[in-house]
């Protein structure tokens, strides 16, 4: 293009209806303060008049143009010809390229073709870099939420705690006589505060858990610690729930098992949430606690002889909030973020849990993770 004197990209506002200065070759300072400071409506010459028409308009000579503030601008550069070309996607006009040259006359119909062609591909580059620049946004939006959400969920969870401390420490004064012997009917009533009270406090720890998971804020804390010991420690914290439903729960733990580096209070919560779920859904029949130690990684399984889960759910089950859809689970209660937080201690330490179940053959858990997780990156996500 001969005689060129430089070329324009605007990109076009379609809330305020203004084409808006993107880019420009061959530009002064002075020169791009001007175009700036002047909006370009549909319809003005030259670039709004490409844009409200969706096709290329040329100005041949600026001195028989239309007046308007942009050709003045124009004239006072030098200018004396100018090419637009909308930039179009999908029929919605989002910008448009200008040539402008030195020189009046028409642009000759090569030169169209051509700029009409790279409009066409500076469209898509356009449309491009807005689509990245909301995901960015939206993506920035999601985490200032999130941030918020998970900093609102810790300060709600440390608030509940305190009064239901309270509760239950009150709870169990009562049972204990202090201020004085209960009358017979009151007495099932304070054990019945005193046992909801403690399950609501359960509920507010998970959640509690969950938003430090979300913070960053979930670590461990690495010790000795002796997995046939957590077992008998599990079997023992459940056996009195087990024994309410009449099953039978049993360990097979085999022997001279080495001795795990790991953060034993979270690796019994992971284990006490398996066996709390298997008895919870089971109603006839045993669960099982088997453990072994095989290629420096333990391997433990919890089965049970309930009504097994769905294929298709068997994978979202360790999603957070996520429960089976079944009028069983509604009865049954919880807050679907169990399995999700001991997926989360597991992969802290280096480790993983999956499931095997058939509708109505129940269900069997498996968790593996190094004996010792010393040396494992202690990450959550």
């Amino acid at each position: 293009m001969a005689y060129a004197a430089g070329g324009t990209i605007y990109e076009f506002d379609k809330t305020t209806g203004e084409f808006h200065l993107a880019a420009g070759h061959n530009m002064s300072e002075e020169h791009i303060a001007r175009v700036r400071a002047q909006p370009i409506r549909l319809g003005n010459p030259g670039v709004g008049q490409c844009g409200e028409r969706r096709e290329a308009v040329q100005i041949a000579d600026i001195d028989s143009a239309e007046p308007s503030p942009m050709v003045d601008i124009l004239r006072r550069t030098g200018v004396r010809s100018v090419l637009s070309v909308p930039l179009l996607h999908q029929g919605e006009v989002i910008g448009a390229l200008a040539v402008r040259r030195t020189r009046p006359g028409a642009f000759a119909p090569e030169i169209i073709s051509l700029l009409e062609a790279f409009a066409a591909q500076s469209a898509i580059a356009v449309h491009n870099a807005r689509l990245f620049k909301e995901v960015e946004d939206k993506g920035r939006q999601l985490a200032r939420a999130n941030q918020h959400k998970s900093q609102f969920v810790a300060n709600m969870s440390h608030e509940l705690r305190t009064p239901l401390a309270a509760i239950l420490g009150y709870a169990e004064l009562l049972t204990e006589g202090i201020y004085g012997a209960l009358p017979a009917k009151s007495t099932p009533i304070v054990a019945r505060i005193q046992s909801n009270g403690t399950h609501l406090l359960g509920l507010i720890n998970t959640v509690l858990d969950l938003s430090k998971i979300e913070a960053g804020q979930f670590t461990l804390s690495l010790s000795e610690y002796g997995l046939d010991n957590m077992v008998e420690t599990v079997r023992t914290a459940t056996e009195s729930l087990a024994e309410a439903k009449k099953l039978a729960i049993k360990t097979d733990v085999a022997e001279a098992m080495p001795i795990g580096i790991g953060d034993e209070q979270r690796l019994t919560q992971v284990l006490l949430n398996l066996v709390g779920n298997a008895i919870k859904f089971t109603d006839a029949g045993e669960v099982r606690i088997s453990a072994a130690a095989r290629g420096g990684r333990f391997a433990v399984a919890v089965a049970d002889t309930g009504p097994g889960i769905p294929l298709q759910e068997q994978h979202n089950i360790f999603e957070q909030f996520h429960q089976v859809d079944s009028s069983n689970t509604k009865k049954k209660g919880g807050t679907g973020l169990g399995l999700a937080i001991a997926k989360q201690i597991l992969e802290m330490h280096g480790g993983r849990i999956w499931v095997e179940s058939h509708l109505g053959q129940g269900s069997t858990f498996h968790i593996e993770f190094p004996v010792d997780a010393t040396n494992v990156k202690h990450g959550v996500g």
